[in-house]
């Protein structure tokens, strides 16, 4: 079953932004649903302190568990 992903705060005004504070690929990725848009989101990216998120092309947003 697919968790329900929510927004990340604080709400990142661009990808490029969100990039640079999330940049650790995470090849081994989880998968939610955009809080948004209900599309699938692949939480490929982490933080320095190891939190994953991903960003959902459709809505235009950061997603997270």
């Amino acid at each position: 079953m697919i968790k329900q992903g929510r927004w990340l705060e604080p709400k990142y005004s661009s990808k490029d932004i969100f990039e640079k504070d999330y940049s650790i690929l995470n090849l081994s990725s989880i998968i939610v649903k955009c809080p948004g848009c209900l599309e699938y989101v692949s939480l490929n990216r982490k933080s320095k302190n190891g939190k994953s998120a991903g960003w959902c092309k459709k809505c235009n947003r950061a997603v997270t568990i």
